[in-house]
């Protein structure tokens, strides 16, 4: 047995999956919401028998394998690595075994190895000296510097160079990792971070990803902050500094606060507001949303409180809110961000997070403080800026209670307000599945879904008696989808040998282009039907004789065409009438069909 087969034996995809996204019974398999797209209503399956999810939603779908390195955004030696260790399976052969994989394995070892270097000058060595002072003067306890891993980094050209060569490593590895640059003559390597306090940047899982460094010299011609450019491991979209620290506080109090800087994090955190991260800037992406829907359900936002940490705020609050998180804002002192706060008054700022208002609020506080309202060209901003968000609240009172918080802003009655949202046009929604790049089709017509459906309650229930009904009512070759197709003309090989039906067998003796529509149709939710025979046999009989329905109308459709144009000369009058004659037989079975049924 290979490594990954023995990892999926001994681990019950629902025990992973239910870890991470909460999973209710239906019928033979679980369903929940998908932490891979926003969805008010449960479109993602698991099956226990098969051992695989699909998102009905997305289209995202496959093993355990596959879910983790989705929803932990690893490749597939890294997810591997993390069941097999939940499993207890040693690996025979040990991850990374790819080129990718093992750079980054290496470019992780420099960067852990770079950390503890920063950290000991600025903890042990004289050249910290001047970075203990700054950090103490900031109110940094020996304790958080330790916790969040902060260093300095001595102000010459190859200190770490030369510490990580010295141990063997390469200076081209060293340039992959962000640590070094090559000069300008090709020749030679020099440290990128000189001279600042070094914050270390770590994933959820703890691997020391890359560094920030901010400048101590207030004189110097350097950017204040720099960062790691991107790296085979750090990509600036996909990392919330401090999460590894704080992910188990932002769990337990199902809420995450969202800063700017580092700062912000390091002095929350120390004066007792542990569930908080840093976006490093004020651009919250995609990638953030996604890594935070892991951890809680509730984001409040907490930037600086001057015109960029306003729109900044804005920026973010658009994404989460799309991405279905409780989104809330935290109204800080002008011209404050949260490390100012919480080191004035830890009290004020723990208050001021409390006090955190909705998003709809912010919106119009937010409006109303950067425009004129008395004015008409105020307005016209003011309600430029609201009205398409008023507009997008789907619950109707919520609605109705901020149409009238805007009109009592903008002096105007409510039926103005909602005229305005009239006129909005409503935005043309992208297709989910075309997002989510999968790679499965998804069934257009409805034909096509009644296809789908009929094969669900196939594998999912008589498979082989409905398998014989099916053949009678429907050939096989009338089938529009190719791997629908394929399957029933499967599931016939699999009825000659004469053994019952099992899942796991059958899965194992189609070819694999065959699986992600196999799983579609096994993971379909019946669960209203499938644990009551007679609505089963009722919803089979139904959805049978639709798809027998449809076939037939489809050959009329297609048999009237040929009519249409074929000549009218005597040589095709025999093939004319033949057409004729078919469509007069397929009108006549269609007609039976549609008779209503006599009970």
């Amino acid at each position: 047995m290979s490594d990954i087969d023995d990892v999926k034996s001994r681990l019950n995809i629902v025990d992973i999956v239910g870890a991470k996204v909460p999973l209710k019974k239906a019928g033979r398999n679980f369903k929940g919401l998908c932490p891979f797209h926003s969805e008010k209503t449960p479109s993602f399956i698991v099956s226990p028998d098969r051992q695989t999810f699909h998102c009905f939603g997305c289209g995202k779908g496959g093993s355990v394998i596959d879910f983790v390195m989705e929803y932990d955004r690893v490749d597939f030696s890294e997810a591997l690595e993390t069941l097999a260790a939940t499993a207890g399976v040693t690996l025979t052969h040990r991850i990374p075994d790819t080129p990718e994989g093992r750079i980054r394995q290496k470019i992780f070892e420099v960067n852990h190895l770079a950390s503890e270097f920063y950290h000991y000058l600025m903890t042990k060595h004289d050249l910290g000296e001047r970075a203990r002072i700054y950090l103490k003067h900031r109110g940094v306890s020996d304790k958080t510097a330790k916790t969040f891993m902060l260093g300095y980094s001595p102000n010459g050209w190859e200190g770490l160079y030369r510490y990580l060569t010295k141990k063997g490593y390469a200076a081209e590895l060293l340039e992959k990792a962000g640590l070094v640059i090559r000069s300008r003559s090709g020749r030679g390597m020099y440290d990128r971070f000189r001279g600042r306090i070094m914050f270390t940047l770590r994933d959820h899982r703890g691997n020391v990803v890359g560094f920030s460094g901010r400048m101590l010299d207030p004189d110097a011609k350097e950017a204040k902050y720099i960062n790691t450019s991107e790296t085979p491991v750090y990509i600036k979209g996909n990392v919330l500094y401090g999460l590894d620290v704080t992910k188990s506080a932002i769990q337990k109090e199902n809420d995450c606060i969202l800063t700017e800087g580092e700062f912000d994090v390091i002095s929350s955190f120390q004066a007792g507001v542990a569930n908080i991260v840093a976006v490093k800037g004020s651009a919250l992406t995609d990638g953030h949303v996604a890594l935070l829907r892991r951890f809680t359900e509730r984001l409040t936002i907490a930037f600086d409180s001057d015109i960029a940490g306003d729109a900044a705020s804005r920026r973010g609050i658009g994404i989460a809110e799309k991405a279905g998180l409780d989104i809330r804002v935290v109204v800080l002192p002008e011209n404050q961000d949260p490390d100012e706060v919480v080191r004035a008054n830890p009290g004020a700022f723990k208050k001021a997070v409390s006090a955190a208002v909705p998003i709809y609020d912010y919106f119009i506080s937010s409006a109303v403080r950067r425009y004129d309202r008395t004015a008409a060209f105020g307005k016209k901003k003011i309600s430029t800026e609201l009205l398409p968000e008023i507009a997008g609240i789907e619950n109707p009172i919520i609605q109705a209670h901020y149409v009238k918080q805007v009109a009592r802003v903008l002096d105007v009655s409510e039926d103005v307000v909602n005229e305005g949202m009239r006129r909005l046009k409503k935005p043309v929604q992208p297709d989910r599945a075309r997002e989510s790049g999968s790679t499965t089709p998804e069934p257009v017509t409805h034909e096509e879904r009644l296809e789908m459906y009929v094969l669900s309650l196939l594998v999912q229930t008589r498979t082989f008696d409905y398998l014989d009904e099916l053949r009678e009512a429907v050939a096989v070759s009338d089938f529009r989808i190719p791997a629908v197709r394929q399957i029933i003309e499967q599931l016939e090989k699999y009825q000659a040998e004469g053994t019952p039906f099992a899942i796991g067998r059958f899965t194992g003796m189609i070819p694999n282009e065959l699986l992600s529509i196999l799983d579609r149709a096994y993971l379909f939710d019946l669960s209203s039907v499938i644990d009551d025979a007679e609505l089963v046999e009722r919803e089979w009989s139904r959805a049978l004789k639709e798809l027998h329905k449809s076939v037939l109308k489809r050959k009329i459709r297609d048999t009237t065409a040929r009519l249409r144009e074929m000549p009218a000369d005597e040589a095709g009058e025999t093939a004319y009438l033949s057409l004729q004659q078919t469509v007069a037989e397929l009108t006549n079975q269609l007609r039976t069909l549609e008779k209503p049924s006599v009970l």
